[in-house]
This record gives structure tokens, sequence and C-alpha cells, in this order.
């Protein structure tokens, strides 16, 4: 589904990587996963789910895309583009389903 809706080429230009390293990317895509399989807090996803699932092996990465307060800053920084993720959104879905209308 990520794919097929190209978040990547919304996301990629907007979530880079901090100076310390924290590839804001990938803890997007953990996020997002998160809530798809296992909706519940971010603190959920932290403490338990993360270390059970295998995202960080589908990723490349560590427990560090799951630090509490990465986790957090992420949803900071995904707010700041939520217009513009609904106006790429509503896009997409006009070139995938020949929409016409959006409500």
């Amino acid at each position: 589904m990520w794919q097929q809706l190209k978040l990547d080429e919304f996301w990629q230009p907007r979530l880079g990587e901090s100076r310390e390293g924290t590839d804001w990317h990938q803890v997007l895509m953990v996020l997002v996963a998160y809530r798809l399989i296992d909706p519940g807090i971010e603190w959920c996803l932290h403490r338990e789910w993360f270390e059970h699932s295998a995202m960080g092996d589908l990723l490349g990465g560590d427990s560090a895309l799951a630090a509490k307060d990465i986790l957090y800053r992420c949803l900071d920084k995904v707010l700041a583009h939520k217009d513009a993720l609904q106006v790429f959104l509503k896009q997409r879905w006009q070139d995938l389903f020949g929409a016409s209308v959006w409500t």
C-alpha cells in the first residue's frame, strides 16, 4: 500500500535524516506499520511491539527507530505536512481510481 500510494515520493524530501543520524522516513514507516498491524499508543510500540516485530530487520534499522522520544518527534514533524499530505493523497486517489469527486 505504501508503494501504491507513492508515500516515499511524498515523504522522502520532507523527512530526511537529522544531524544525529535519525532517519525520520524509516521512523514514520514504523509508526504507520504499527497503526495498521497492532494499533496502540506509541509507548507500547516503544516498550514491546518493535522488539517482537521484524520491522528492524525489514528496514535495516535498530531499536533507535522505536525510541519513545524519536516516535513523538516524528509525529510532530508529520503534523507540519498534514495539509500537503491531504492534497497529495487526493491526487493519488484520482490517479489510481479515476475518481472525480473527493469528499
